[in-house]
C-alpha cells in the first residue's frame, strides 16, 4: 500500500452545477460535493473520506471505478481527510484478460489562522490467483490550506467537471499506458486551476498568527500510485 499524509461515493460534478447551489450529498458510487466556504463552522473540526474501490472478475471482466470529490470546509480549526484508491483483479483465466482501474480525486479547501489538517492518501492495486489480470489505482489528493478560505466560483468548478468528464472517459477507454499520460495531464490542469484560485483570492492581513501558514503553497497535491506499468 501507498500511503501519504491523511471521502465517499459518486455523483457527477456537472449535474450539481446545473440544479443549482452545492450542497452535501451522498450517492451510490463515490462522489461528494460540499457547501460553500460561508456555511462551515470554525469551531468544529471537518471530516471527509473519498473512496474508489474497483474489482474484476469472471463475472465483470472489466471494472472500473473514479471518485471526484470536492469539499470546501471554508474557515476551521481542524480538517481530517482520508482518500483512498482500491483495485483489486481475481480468479480470472489468462484468456478472460481482467482489468480493474480504480481511481480517487479528493479536492479540499479549507482556512484560517491555525488550521491543523491531518491528510491521509493510499492507494492499492492487487491481483488474486488471476493469470494476466491487471489492476491499477491512483490517488490524487489536493488540498488548500490558506489564512483567507478559497471559495471555488462557477468558472472554475465548471473547468474542474470538464476534467472529471474527460478522465471518467479515458479511464473506461484507455489502457493503463495511456490513462496514466493522460490522468497525470489531467493532474496537472487541476494544479492550475486551484492555484488560479488561492491567486485570486484577496491577500490576508499580515499577522504573527497566521505567517508561518501563508508561507506555505496554496496548493499541496498528494499523489499515490499503485499498480502501473513502470510505476514498480
Amino acid at each position: 500500500m501507498n500511503r501519504s499524509h491523511r471521502s465517499t461515493p459518486t455523483r457527477r460534478l456537472g449535474r450539481l452545477l446545473r440544479s443549482g447551489p452545492l450542497v452535501p450529498a451522498v450517492a451510490a458510487a463515490v462522489l461528494l460535493v460540499g457547501p460553500a466556504a460561508a456555511t462551515a463552522d470554525a469551531s468544529q473540526v471537518r471530516y471527509e473520506r473519498t473512496h474508489a474501490v474497483s474489482i474484476a472478475s469472471p463475472v465483470h471482466t472489466r471494472d472500473t471505478e473514479v471518485a471526484f470529490e470536492i469539499r470546501q470546509f471554508g474557515r476551521t480549526v481542524g480538517v481530517d481527510v482520508d482518500n483512498r484508491a482500491l483495485a483489486t483483479a481475481r480468479y480470472c483465466s489468462e484468456g478472460q484478460h481482467c482489468r480493474a482501474v480504480a481511481l480517487s480525486f479528493q479536492i479540499v479547501t479549507t482556512g484560517g489562522s491555525d488550521v491543523h489538517v491531518d491528510a491521509d492518501n493510499n492507494s492499492k492495486a492487487t491481483t488474486v490467483h488471476c493469470a494476466g489480470c491487471q489492476a491499477v489505482a491512483g490517488a490524487y489528493q489536493f488540498v488548500i490550506n490558506t489564512p483567507q478560505p478559497v471559495r471555488l466560483g462557477q468558472d472554475a468548478l465548471r473547468k474542474l467537471a470538464a476534467v472529471e468528464k474527460a478522465v471518467r472517459s479515458a479511464a473506461r477507454t484507455q489502457d493503463p499506458a495511456q490513462l496514466k499520460a493522460t490522468v497525470d495531464a489531467k493532474v496537472a490542469e487541476i494544479t492550475d486551476i486551484l492555484q488560479a484560485a488561492v491567486a485570486a483570492q484577496p491577500a490576508a492581513p499580515a499577522a504573527p498568527s497566521n505567517r508561518s501558514l501563508a508561507e506555505r503553497p496554496g496548493v499541496t497535491v498528494h499523489r499515490m500510485l499503485d499498480g502501473w506499468p513502470g510505476n514498480d
